[in-house]
């Protein structure tokens, strides 16, 4: 029987972009992993819940702040970006091999229907002249992490950005 409160419009809109359980830090601030938010409702307390575009970005989220291949029940899902940082020796190939694996990434969400934008930001905010190329690169992968900030459209035609600050660099 269909929830009556949304109009079949608004289904539509939630069961294209989903529901799931909604998660947090352990320890904000520090990388310790992820658990299950509780929330108290009439009936006692129950699992947290995220739906329409809050869903599609904690998956984002989630699925780029995990290996590629980690989940043993889904080896498909997560960020192929990890095995660039250990493997590249060249900066300017990494940061593009990231680039390419978010690209893929948010390719296999089939809830994303294009790509606005992708940045890999490294904390320079204003480099100079002297600095692009090879050089900021260079102190990119020596500060050790990297803010990443992507932009797409969805099937229903909502518009999502979504940053992952900090992700770590210094996997070697």
């Amino acid at each position: 029987m269909p929830d009556l409160r949304f109009t079949r419009a608004e289904r539509l809109r939630r069961n294209l972009l989903g529901r799931g359980l909604q998660t947090r830090g352990v320890t904000p601030g520090f990388d310790l992993g992820i658990d299950l938010v509780l929330s108290r409702g009439p009936r006692g307390l129950d699992f947290a819940q995220v739906t329409d575009m809050d869903n599609l970005e904690q998956g984002l989220t989630l699925a780029l702040t995990t290996a590629l291949g980690s989940d043993v029940f889904n080896s498909d899902f997560g960020f192929d970006g990890l095995n660039a940082i250990a493997e590249e020796t060249d900066p300017v190939l990494m940061r593009e091999r990231i680039r390419i694996s978010i690209i893929q990434l948010l390719q296999k969400d089939p809830r994303i229907k294009n790509i606005i934008d992708v940045r890999l930001d490294n904390g320079l905010r204003n480099p100079s002249p002297t600095s692009r190329g090879q050089d900021q690169a260079e102190r990119m992968a020596g500060r050790g992490i990297l803010d990443v900030t992507v932009e797409f459209e969805t099937h229903t035609g909502d518009r999502g950005q979504l940053t992952v600050n900090q992700v770590k660099l210094n996997a070697r």
